[in-house]
């Protein structure tokens, strides 16, 4: 991902105005003929647009970790993102359900990629996170994780995450609060450097 960040925004197919105020990165998607749209929905910035070329897809340059997890992207906007991820045994617990450390870490992963969608300069780092377990996960079942960020204040983030089943029914819920750092990671560099 952190390679090809700009590579891929420029194959999407979406032109985009890239605006920055402060340290976020924000842009105005347009046509193919130029135009800007005017829905307030299209406000965007170069990492959601890289995610919303990626749904569906394994998300290629992950970090290891998130590849491991292996989630496809559903939808992604400013501040949300959806994911969805298949159990497989290596997640499993004893009892062949997906284990409540996995999905923990599933929701603080995701929690970091809805972070990235806000667009700021820096990295954020979780200083809690709190999951309560609700129901189970067979393994070769999916569940869809939901983040959105509630509240992005100058140095804290608050976000809320909800795993689901299949079936819809909620598996488990946590909530975050994530600290801005002074770290920028390489894929912002490269946006930096190189804004599409």
């Amino acid at each position: 991902m952190q390679q090809s960040v700009c590579q891929n925004l420029r194959s999407s197919g979406r032109g985009l105005g890239l605006v920055r105020r402060g340290g976020s990165y924000y842009a105005r998607a347009r046509e193919e003929d130029g135009d800007d749209m005017s829905d307030m929905n299209d406000t965007t910035n170069p990492l959601v647009e890289l995610f919303r070329a990626s749904i569906g897809k394994k998300l290629e340059g992950a970090p290891p970790f998130t590849a491991w997890l292996d989630g496809r992207i559903l939808s992604a906007g400013v501040g949300e993102i959806e994911m969805q991820f298949v159990v497989r045994p290596e997640m499993a617990n004893p009892t062949g359900l997906l284990h409540g450390g996995v999905q923990a870490a599933i929701i603080d992963d995701v929690f970091g990629m809805t972070a990235a969608t806000l667009g700021d300069e820096g990295f954020r780092i979780s200083v809690d996170l709190h999951v309560n377990f609700i129901d189970k996960v067979k393994v070769g079942d999916t569940v869809t994780a939901r983040a959105k960020v509630l509240r992005n204040g100058r140095r804290i983030t608050y976000a809320v995450c909800e795993l689901r089943d299949s079936f819809g029914n909620l598996v488990a819920r946590g909530d975050t609060n994530q600290l801005k750092t002074t770290f920028v990671p390489d894929y912002q560099k490269q946006l930096k450097n190189d804004p599409a």
